[in-house]
């Protein structure tokens, strides 16, 4: 009776998790405490939920005949199927991966009676021979089973020593190398200067801020030059890596020692000047998470390649038409 049972809950579980994501969770309903009193409140629904033993029946659907059953002379509501603790978190984790809260576990609770019976009833009227059923079943089984090999190879790809995530640091110092910067931007077309006059400007301002003048007091002087009423932007804009500036510039940024200025950049619509205030490389315990996410999105994915690397499909254009443009 438990596989039948199992059988049918894999059947209905994609119907059950297509209504469970239409829930949603309301912040003040009863069964979702709000954070004052989320500690206690847990506290004694993770007590009462451990004294329900795995075997114990969590719910109880009266009316529905389970396969192994017949129903009395008086008929089917005299059966009932009692779900296990064991198999409704089970089909928890089915159609409600992460999502075991109160308010999911009541909806699901209310959800599954309906479509046990229906699906019952579909079995009594012979559905679950017709061919529709069954190209249906073995979709749900190819998707399954790619869905369940994939979450095996996602746990097994974020498994990282500390041996890789010390080689990938060495290997890598130059992509996590740091610069505090500061800039000047001048805009390249505006109704007040023509560019040309822009340029000229940024070519004067570049050689003041070389010789140590005020970043911010350059940067509203060439707005000033240029004809903006408005406030300039400040010069500082923070801490970057290389691929936190254009491929243009990153070069020739990191390139500079601390304290050194660049050459005018023509940027998309401006012309700038970068000054780099210090250069660092952070250490490996800082960058330490953002290691081991790369590390497993690059075994993850050469895990992937190996299963589908070498898979190659031809489509029919007359039947599917012309391959869109990339």
């Amino acid at each position: 009776m438990m596989r039948i049972l199992a059988i049918r809950i894999l059947a209905v579980a994609t119907i059950v998790g297509a209504a469970l994501a239409q829930t949603t969770i309301p912040r003040e309903d009863a069964s979702y405490p709000s954070a004052a009193v989320a500690p206690a409140v847990m506290k004694n629904f993770t007590e009462s939920v451990s004294t329900v033993d795995p075997g114990d029946a969590v719910l109880t659907i009266h009316g529905v005949c389970s396969p192994s059953q017949k129903p009395l002379p008086a008929g089917p509501s005299d059966c009932a199927v009692r779900v296990k603790r064991e198999q409704f978190e089970n089909l928890m984790r089915i159609v409600a991966p992460g999502q075991a809260v109160m308010v999911v576990k009541q909806t699901l609770a209310k959800t599954y009676p309906d479509l046990l019976a229906l699906a019952g009833a579909a079995e009594k009227s012979g559905i679950d021979t017709s061919p529709q059923f069954l190209d249906t079943m073995e979709w749900l089984r190819v998707r399954t089973l790619a869905d369940l090999y994939r979450r095996r190879l996602e746990k097994e790809s974020s498994t990282v020593s500390e041996q890789e995530i010390d080689h990938y640091y060495r290997e890598h110092l130059l992509q996590f190398e740091e610069v505090k910067l500061r800039r000047i931007l001048l805009p390249r077309n505006s109704f007040a200067s023509p560019e040309k006059k822009a340029l000229q400007i940024a070519m004067d301002i570049r050689e003041r801020a070389a010789r140590g003048e005020d970043l911010d007091q350059l940067q509203q002087k060439a707005y000033k030059d240029l004809g903006f009423n408005g406030v300039a932007p400040a010069s500082d804009v923070g801490v970057r890596r290389r691929t936190g500036l254009a491929a243009e510039v990153s070069e020739d940024v990191f390139l500079l020692r601390a304290g050194e200025i660049s050459k005018v950049k023509k940027e998309a619509y401006s012309y700038v000047i970068y000054k780099v205030e210090s250069k660092s490389t952070p250490p490996r315990q800082r960058v330490r998470e953002e290691i081991v996410r790369e590390i497993t999105k690059q075994k993850l994915e050469a895990a992937l390649k190996s299963v589908t690397g070498d898979i190659r499909a031809e489509l029919n254009e007359k039947y599917f038409g012309a391959p869109a443009e990339p």
